[in-house]
């Protein structure tokens, strides 16, 4: 009779989770190419222990979940899966270290790559599959052994390595078949060990880490990103390294460039020097309700230099209008920071935005050349008073000017109308105001203020229970937080409990959610 989908889909799902994981100094590497765009490590067994498996509340619910599967297999199936749910290692798997990801494009096909610990409890196994009518019978390949589960994923295997490969297309098996046969055979010098940037990414010390090369991901973009870049440079040379670590009350990835290519490194230097240590100097103008904030430390003469050496700049602005240019950068000095206040249905979100200048002289050009703009009919920009302008169109006025070498900009009348007065309470009071300080940029989202906007809550209420359970999810976040470091930048999802593992709250939740 044929099993239950419920219960075979129950079968996959423990066989994914106990045959992906691997160790990374064992040869079994050597199947990754050497020209991997997208890598992916993931240390399942730091992922289980965060999020509690081994709790008493979350054995009690895997109880359950065996109990349910028992009912739908005979008895020598269920024996050999329930042993290998107590104790992993019998799948025959190492699963004391992350599996790998990888795509490439001598091998364009999603795989997992895992380390065998024993290819005969391997085999034994992928039988249970195979007794669910879930895989194939076990079949030899050229210098390995393999099984298809419904024509679209090949799982193949040696001594040391195991292969999960998915292809959507039944008819590319062949093509996958011969493809696994060069991988298993490659070498470590002509594998991603040899790669330094993935030597690197090792070393990370995250619970899921990455290798992204960025000219992949833009593919046909790649040219439109290089556009105005030194010919010396080639985004290709460029690997984006990842790290993602579930923390206690908060979630963070690291991100960092890699390259070896010396005109990168240097125009990433360049780019540092256009920046500076973000002082906060804004931070008590904007109303603890802000709901978004971006700040970033600028240097303006540096960064007028830094976009000298882009040919298209050169190009936009010609020489004679070259001083013009160059003495509005160098006007901004310090901090620039840009808040969202409120967003509502009925008019455009209201923006607070302040900059430390030099001297008025840019706003002064400004407003003294605003015939060479070209604006259309229904705009204007008009004087209303020393150092204080609007511009006006159908849709809204924006306030504008500069107090005490602090430059301001809003389309909020209110708001402007206590430009440079302190607010009370004021985003200085916030969690993560003082992390900003010495960063180079910053960008938060406040999550506690986004769900107290009007909007949200009659969404909440008037959603339905799709709605209601996003609403519930994200009451559990404090906030939304990517700063910049020199080349580097971490983001982090703070949540309000910080005395339990973010991952176990996710974790808590989707139980709650599913009623176990």
């Amino acid at each position: 009779m044929k099993k239950s989908s419920i219960f075979r889909l129950s079968v996959l799902a423990v066989l994914i989770m106990f045959v992906s994981s691997c160790s990374q100094k064992s040869e079994y590497t050597n199947a990754i190419p050497a020209n991997a765009t997208q890598l992916v490590s993931i240390n399942l067994k730091s992922l289980a222990d965060k999020a509690g498996i081994n709790d008493k509340e979350n054995k009690e619910a895997l109880k359950k979940l065996t109990d349910a599967m028992k009912s739908g297999m005979n008895a020598a199936t269920f024996q050999q899966l329930e042993s290998v749910m107590k104790d992993p290692s019998k799948s025959g798997i190492d699963v004391t270290a992350p599996v790998y990801l990888f795509s490439s494009p001598t091998f364009d096909y999603a795989t997992v790559v895992a380390k065998v610990s024993s290819e005969d409890d391997l085999k034994n196994f992928l039988e249970v599959a195979q007794k669910e009518q879930i895989s194939s019978a076990i079949t030899n390949g050229d210098g390995y052994s393999y099984t298809t589960i419904e024509g679209q994923a090949l799982l193949a295997f040696n001594a040391n390595t195991f292969l999960v490969v998915n292809s959507n297309n039944p008819a590319n098996l062949d093509k996958i078949k011969e493809g696994i046969a060069t991988l298993l055979k490659q070498t470590e010098a002509n594998s991603i060990i040899s790669n330094p940037a993935f030597k690197k990414m090792q070393k990370m010390k995250g619970d899921v880490n990455m290798f992204l090369s960025p000219s992949s991901l833009l593919g046909a973009y790649t040219k439109q990103m290089s556009y105005g870049l030194s010919k010396n440079i080639d985004l290709k040379d460029l690997i984006m390294l990842g790290s993602l670590s579930f923390e206690k009350g908060k979630i963070e990835m690291q991100l960092e460039n890699f390259t070896e290519n010396a005109e990168l490194k240097a125009m990433f230097e360049k780019q540092v020097k256009s920046t500076c240590p973000i002082e906060n100097t804004f931070l008590k103008y904007f109303p603890k309700s802000t709901v978004a904030l971006l700040s970033l430390g600028v240097n303006g003469e540096q960064m007028y230099n830094l976009l000298q050496e882009n040919e298209e700049f050169r190009n936009e602005f010609s020489i004679t209008k070259a001083a013009e240019v160059k003495n509005l950068f160098s006007t901004f000095q310090n901090d620039i920071t840009i808040g969202l206040i409120n967003v509502t249905m009925s008019n455009a979100p209201s923006f607070l935005a302040y900059a430390s200048v030099k001297n008025n002289s840019a706003l002064k050009a400004l407003y003294e050349k605003k015939a060479e703009l070209g604006l259309p009919k229904g705009q204007e920009i008009a004087k209303l008073g020393e150092d204080e302008y609007v511009f006006k169109s159908r849709d809204m006025n924006i306030f504008f000017g500069v107090r005490d070498k602090q430059m301001y900009a809003t389309n909020d009348e209110l708001l402007y109308k206590n430009i440079c007065k302190a607010a009370d309470p004021s985003l200085k009071d916030t969690s993560f105001a003082s992390g900003l300080k010495g960063k180079r940029s910053a960008f938060v989202i406040n999550a506690e203020a986004v769900l107290q906007l009007p909007l949200v809550k009659m969404m909440a209420e008037y959603g339905g229970a799709e709605y209601n359970t996003y609403y519930s999810l994200a009451n559990n976040i404090s906030y939304l937080e990517a700063v910049g470091e020199d080349n580097n930048a971490i983001i982090t999802l703070q949540l309000k409990d910080k005395n339990v593992n973010a991952l176990k709250q996710i974790v808590n939740f989707i139980k709650e959610f599913a009623g176990m």
